[in-house]
Formats: C-alpha cells, sequence, structure tokens
C-alpha cells in the first residue's frame, strides 16, 4: 500500500475527533460528582497547633579573654634607619594623596557647584531675594 498524506490527515483528525467526544462526554461527570459549593457563610476551622516544651537550656559561665589568650604585645618600633629609608616615600604619598586631592579634584568640584547653582549659591530668603549680594 503507497503513502498517502491524505489518508494520515484524515486518521489524525478522526483521532482528534475522538478524543474531543470522549472529553465532552466526560468532563460534565466529573464536574457533576464533585458535589455543590459550599455556602457563601462557610469557614474551614483554623489548623489546631499544638507546640511541644522545648529543651531546658543551660548557660555555663564564660571564660574570662585573659585567662583563655595572652594580651598581644605591640610591634617593636621601626629602627632609625628605616624611618630614614621610609621618609621619602612617606611625604611623596602624602603629596600625592592630598595634593591631587586638593589641588585638582576640590577646585573641579566647586567649579561644577559654581556652575550648578549660581555663583550665590541658589539659596533664597524668605522674601525670595537670593542671598551672599
Amino acid at each position: 500500500m503507497p503513502f498517502d498524506r491524505r489518508h494520515v490527515a484524515g486518521r489524525a483528525a478522526s483521532g482528534l475527533a475522538c478524543a474531543g467526544l470522549l472529553g465532552t462526554l466526560l468532563l460534565p461527570g466529573t464536574l457533576a460528582s464533585a458535589g455543590p459549593p459550599p455556602p457563601p457563610d462557610w469557614q474551614p476551622a483554623p489548623p489546631a497547633v499544638v507546640y511541644a516544651p522545648g529543651p531546658a537550656v543551660v548557660y555555663a559561665r564564660p571564660i574570662p579573654v585573659a585567662m583563655v589568650l595572652p594580651a598581644p604585645t605591640p610591634p617593636p618600633p621601626l629602627p632609625t634607619a628605616l624611618r630614614i629609608v621610609y621618609a621619602p616615600f612617606y611625604v611623596a604619598a602624602l603629596t600625592l594623596r592630598y595634593g591631587v586631592y586638593y589641588g585638582i579634584v576640590v577646585p573641579l568640584e566647586v567649579f561644577g557647584r559654581t556652575l550648578a547653582y549660581g555663583f550665590e549659591g541658589g539659596v533664597a530668603d524668605r522674601e525670595g531675594e537670593t542671598k551672599g549680594e
């Protein structure tokens, strides 16, 4: 028997029709067997929750920290030779950190605020006149 597309399409259509008919016949039966809805004022009873008492908690006396760990000793100061070697790097780091901030960043922030709020600062008193004149 040669392959025929109409035959396959016809069988698929008949299978869908049978499934639809079966669903139509069974659906009212399942809805009818579910029973009527509860009355509008019906409320289910809240579930009963019973709590058992927890285990007894026994607290032990804390052990003082001084008895457990010795106090840490501060490190010894750097020798004078190392202080002399580290001094230029320390000064350079401070100069870079605060020099860049106060020399470049702060003037740019002040200029940006001046552009945004105006020379007077944009603050008005109760009469509506700007302060700072």
